[in-house]
C-alpha cells in the first residue's frame, strides 16, 4: 500500500527566536506593527483661507501695479515717491496674510 504524503514536509514556526550577541534574546526598540495601519485624519489647516487667499492676491497685484508704474514712468524712487498705492496694496496683502495664517474666522 501507499501512504500518502500530507504532512511530509516540516512546518516552519510562526516566529523565529531572536537572539543577539549579549545573550538578551530580545529585540529593543523595534515593534511588530503588522501590515495594515488605519488612515490618519486629515487635518484642515489653521488660519482663513478667504484671508490668505485676499492677501496674496492684494501683494501680488501691487506688485504687478508697482511694475506698471515704473514701467510707464521712470525711476523707481520718484514713482513710488508720487503713488503710495502699490505699497500700501502690498502691506495691506501681507497684513490680511498673517492675519489669515494664524485667525480661523
Amino acid at each position: 500500500m501507499s501512504e500518502s504524503c500530507y504532512m511530509c514536509y516540516p512546518v516552519p514556526a510562526k516566529q523565529q527566536q531572536y537572539k543577539d550577541e549579549w545573550g538578551t534574546g530580545s529585540r529593543q526598540g523595534y515593534e511588530d506593527r503588522g501590515s495594515f495601519r488605519a488612515p490618519r485624519a486629515p487635518r484642515r489647516d489653521p488660519g482663513s483661507p478667504i484671508l490668505k487667499y485676499l492677501g496674496s492676491l492684494c501683494i501680488v497685484g501691487g506688485m504687478f501695479w508697482g511694475a506698471w508704474l515704473v514701467t510707464q514712468g521712470g525711476e523707481i524712487g520718484v514713482v513710488l515717491q508720487q503713488n503710495h498705492g502699490p505699497v500700501a496694496l502690498v502691506g495691506l496683502g501681507l497684513v490680511a496674510a498673517l492675519v489669515g495664517k494664524f485667525v480661523r474666522f
